[in-house]
């Protein structure tokens, strides 16, 4: 595991500090999920980007199919 820093209000601060640990395990794992989905919302909206950039230059999903079928 790899520490970061948030910057948080001083209320989420100080909540946080009076949490016990096996509630801070809780949401370390609920805020490792939510960061992980943003990632990989990330990595989807890139694919997207990049389906759209091949579609624009006349790369269809036929001629995709045409070009992997034809590797010999």
């Amino acid at each position: 595991m790899d520490r970061i820093v948030l910057e948080v209000d001083s209320a989420v601060a100080r909540a946080w500090r009076n949490i016990s640990p096996s509630q801070k395990a809780g949401y370390e794992q609920r805020i490792t999920a939510v960061l992980r989905e943003l990632k990989e919302a990330e990595f989807d909206r890139l694919l997207d980007e990049a389906g759209r950039v091949a579609a624009e230059n006349g790369l269809t999903e036929d001629k995709l199919n045409e070009l992997l079928n034809n590797e010999d």
